[in-house]
């Protein structure tokens, strides 16, 4: 996937190198620029393949129960692509376009918040990977005081690349608020 960022960078890059070579006396001569311009078109398709990546909760648990202290659930970052990258976290409630897990209606599905932990439980909101390497970390999805209980609400968990500002992995977990006096 091309960056749009960087496809502007390389177009003003060209206008730039047009406008060098369009003078009548310059030094260089005119297949330089078909070489630079070759040579920029094949820069571009190269990055083209960098940003990869897959997201998912471990062991495919994408339910929960949210007691008194919410729920937690272990979520697999893998970069797929060919070059370093960070990738930023956040997440969204989804109430409104998911399904529950029992097939009642979604719209009485709650809010909740979400936070994000290393494996030394602290927080982070964003995770650097190198080429072919995985991560594992949390989301902790806490429940508002006065939250009903007896609730759904379905999360989107999302990890978006610094090197393609477009490039977003993403993943849904579900989760029913339970009322903590009966746990």
């Amino acid at each position: 996937m091309k960056s749009k960022s960087t496809l502007e960078k390389a177009v003003k890059f060209v206008a730039n190198c047009k406008s060098i070579f369009s003078f009548r006396k310059n030094i260089f001569d005119k297949s330089i620029f078909s070489l630079l311009l070759c040579l920029i078109t094949t820069v571009s398709f190269a990055q083209s393949g960098s940003c990869r990546a897959t997201l998912g909760v471990e062991k495919d648990r994408i339910y929960s129960n949210a007691g008194k202290d919410g729920a937690y659930f272990t979520l697999v970052l893998s970069n797929t692509g060919n070059s370093d990258d960070v990738y930023n976290l956040s997440v969204l409630n989804i109430n409104s376009s998911c399904s529950n897990n029992d097939g009642s209606s979604s719209s009485q599905n709650v809010n909740l918040t979400g936070s994000f932990l290393d494996n030394s439980n602290v927080p982070i909101t964003s995770i650097s990977l190198s080429a072919n390497q995985t991560a594992t970390f949390s989301v902790h999805l806490t429940v508002p005081q006065g939250t009903a209980y007896n609730k759904w609400n379905c999360m989107q968990i999302n990890a978006t690349s610094t090197n393609c500002a477009n490039y977003t992995v993403n993943t849904v977990v579900h989760t029913i608020v339970n009322n903590p006096s009966e746990n």
